[in-house]
């Protein structure tokens, strides 16, 4: 997933951020960020974006990932998002998630669940998380597991939930929507629903980080993408919305126009500091290296870069296209390039959600006679 799978759920305004940020003399990094523990994971799913040869080499041991979480603690960091891979594939995972309780960060967790067994729901319980964020890769175990690549991990799956309700540990529920689940998505989102849980989905799939582009296979295309989007109760209105922002906003020049390195960073399994879980271009060995000289030369100085004059930072979609720098990145091997992909899906989202509005039974006709 992307920008949206990055930090947790708190104020979204940059203002905010900086404010609190100069308010308080130990405020470094920003109050919310995440750290990956590992990029090993029990399942092949394959529209991952970190399963690529190399992935997992170099990982911190167990004083390492306590070394970054003293760092974090002692630069204001209050929210943090602990990922993966599979964060409970590591042997030491209990042992870093006390330390990080202790503290004192209010703590997410990202899981598939299929291995949440009773001990470990139980270990949950007595050091509760603000929430385990789940994802559900399909709704029948046929369309689970083709997405996955292993046999016997949708009944996993649904087991690691099980347990985690019955010992009453927070849960929420996302997916990413690919041609392998489209057509299960309603059933995923009333299945999470109905247990009580929220549920939120990303539809953009990017490029591995070491440029593989085979998981591509799996995006919507743009047309089915925005039909997709349209059969959503409170779509049409989100965009236009989201689309009246942009253009309040005004043009930009800057490379970085989101919250990347300023309310979010991300820190990953090999001590390598980002300023979000998607940009990956200039890591800095946080291992080696003080974090005062990484986040206030290399990050700040990353910030700001301005976009070479390609067109988007002026565009009319800009913004609903799903653009990034991080994304551009990873698919043109440059930050400022746009993406022909991304610049499709901003015009089928403005001709289903903006513009000339499709009904929405014509929406899910094209829907289903694409998928």
């Amino acid at each position: 997933m992307s920008c949206s799978d990055c930090i947790s759920n708190v104020p979204r305004s940059v203002e905010y951020f900086e404010t609190i940020r100069e308010a308080t003399d130990t405020q470094l990094l920003p109050l919310s960020g995440s750290m990956e523990l590992t990029l090993k994971c029990n399942v092949r799913c394959k529209h991952c974006y970190i399963l690529y040869p190399g992935a997992t080499d170099h990982e911190m041991n167990t004083d390492e990932v306590k070394r970054m979480l003293d760092i974090m603690s002692d630069n204001g960091v209050l929210v943090l998002l602990l990922t993966g891979g599979e964060p409970v594939t590591r042997p030491d995972f209990k042992e870093i998630w006390a330390y990080a309780k202790q503290k004192g960060f209010i703590l997410s967790l990202y899981s598939n669940a299929t291995l949440i067994n009773e001990d470990l729901a139980s270990f949950l319980a007595s050091h509760l998380p603000r929430r385990v964020e789940i994802t559900i890769y399909g709704h029948t175990e046929e369309t689970y597991e083709s997405v996955t690549g292993v046999r016997g991990s949708y009944q996993r799956f649904r087991q690691g939930v099980d347990f985690l309700h019955r010992y009453k540990v927070p849960i929420a529920f996302k997916t990413m929507v690919m041609k392998s689940n489209v057509h299960e998505f309603h059933d995923m989102k009333k299945w999470a629903e109905d247990q009580g849980c929220t549920f939120r989905f990303d539809t953009m799939i990017n490029p591995r980080i070491n440029g593989d582009r085979e998981v591509l296979k799996e995006r919507l295309d743009p047309e089915q993408l925005a039909a997709f989007e349209a059969t959503l109760e409170g779509s049409r209105e989100f965009m236009e919305n989201y689309a009246q922002d942009i253009r309040r906003a005004g043009t930009t020049d800057s490379m970085f126009s989101c919250g990347a390195g300023v309310k979010s960073f991300h820190i990953d399994p090999a001590g390598q500091l980002h300023p979000c879980m998607l940009w990956r271009k200039s890591p800095y060995d946080l291992r080696n290296k003080p974090l005062e000289e990484g986040w206030r030369d290399h990050v700040s100085n990353l910030r700001a870069r301005k976009a070479p004059k390609t067109g988007c930072n002026s565009c009319s979609n800009r913004g609903v296209c799903g653009r990034c720098p991080a994304a551009s990145f990873l698919e043109m091997n440059d930050p400022g390039k746009s993406v022909p992909y991304h610049c499709k899906v901003g015009e089928a989202r403005r001709k289903y959600h903006i513009g000339s509005f499709k009904p929405i039974e014509i929406a899910r006709r094209h829907l289903s006679t694409s998928v």
